[in-house]
């Protein structure tokens, strides 16, 4: 898979379907207020250790919003590490229909290739509470080889990378911040340290 980023430009953006801006006006503290809004799709997030292993795996790939905030836009900056970032397979639940436990299931299998028979529900967090407040449900599942049935790496045009991170070397890599990752997964991984891994 090439991973290779080429050609970047940046645009206005026009209709979406995956995001929708919009305004709220409100009355606080006797003053007039306006505040900027971006209506999202909810997400689950799964964290994933293979017990064979003794790693987690996650899924590395490129996030244009990424790279912006560390480029300033700068279209001639382009790497092969700048605008990826390190996250537990993930996925929008704008599928009818479908629980986000079922969904959960699904991403793994498309973004991985290990089919798992069931998740475990962690929580439920706001992201973006700025200006989307959309809800991601944390789920998390131990794999291991016999549950391996495809290639992984995403569906349509996603390009996503696998990467395995020893459960030995995961704090070095909670606090690697030259490795982005959001804010869902380090608390993932200090729950799991904390709460599944010493039953392991």
């Amino acid at each position: 898979m090439d991973t290779t980023i080429r050609d970047i430009k940046i645009t206005e953006l026009g209709e979406s379907k995956y995001i929708r801006p919009f305004s709220i006006v409100f009355r606080q503290n006797g003053m007039r207020r306006k505040w900027d809004c971006i209506k999202a799709h909810d997400s689950v997030s799964i964290l994933l250790y293979h017990k064979d292993k003794d790693a987690f795996l996650f899924v590395k790939q490129f996030r244009p919003s990424l790279w912006y905030h560390e480029t300033g836009g700068d279209t001639s900056k382009i790497d092969e590490n700048t605008g990826f970032s390190y996250e537990f397979c993930a996925g929008l639940c704008d599928k009818e229909g479908l629980e986000p436990r079922e969904i959960a299931i699904e991403e793994v299998l498309e973004e991985t290739g290990y089919a798992v028979p069931s998740v475990n529900y962690i929580t439920s967090s706001f992201t973006g509470l700025g200006f989307s407040a959309n809800r991601q449900s944390v789920f998390y599942a131990i794999i291991d080889e016999s549950m391996k049935k495809g290639q992984g790496g995403g569906v349509d045009d996603e390009c996503i990378e696998l990467v395995f991170i020893a459960r030995k070397d995961i704090y070095e890599f909670l606090y690697d911040e030259s490795k982005p990752k959001g804010a869902g997964a380090l608390f993932g991984l200090l729950w799991f340290m904390s709460n599944v891994a010493p039953k392991l």
